[in-house]
């Protein structure tokens, strides 16, 4: 599981901290859950974020693959939940959409345009942490978009 937390008080958002769950190779899949909510829990005391933003769910052919995916996200859910944060959810479209312009774009793209995005000196090159780290670019977008709409009342 990628995880990213970025400063959502500088343009453009400074990427704070980044990274892949570290979860036991050979251990149980309750193990590994346990590995991720105490990597997550971690990473709030650290940071004190105000958002939890993950992909939403979709579809997978791999059954076992989906169901190990939906085990991890309840997880983060549950974490989220219980330190109070708010939880926002975006579709894999929605994200590719929100950091390319289009929602078909492959990943790739998407890494590409997180190093333009985030004026970072090299790209992210491990798929789960490009993806975190688009997820939380997708949130700090509609953050930002719902301010201007607040204050522009």
């Amino acid at each position: 599981m990628g995880y990213a937390l970025l400063d959502l008080t500088t343009d453009p958002p400074q990427l704070l901290d980044h990274g892949l769950v570290a979860t036991p190779r050979f251990g149980s899949a309750a193990e590994k859950l346990v590995a991720i909510a105490d990597a997550i829990d971690g990473l709030i005391a650290t940071h004190s974020p105000a958002y939890l933003a993950l992909e939403r769910l979709y579809f997978n052919k791999n059954v076992k693959t989906a169901m190990a995916v939906a085990e991890a996200r309840g997880v983060a859910l549950v974490c989220g939940a219980r330190a109070g944060l708010v939880i926002a959810e975006y579709t894999p479209q929605e994200v590719k959409q929100s950091v390319t312009g289009s929602g078909g774009a492959d990943k790739r793209a998407v890494q590409r345009m997180i190093v333009h995005l985030l004026e970072l000196a090299e790209p992210i090159t491990q798929d789960n942490v490009a993806d975190a780290i688009a997820i939380a670019l997708t949130h700090a977008q509609r953050v930002k978009f719902a301010d201007a709409v607040a204050s522009a009342k």
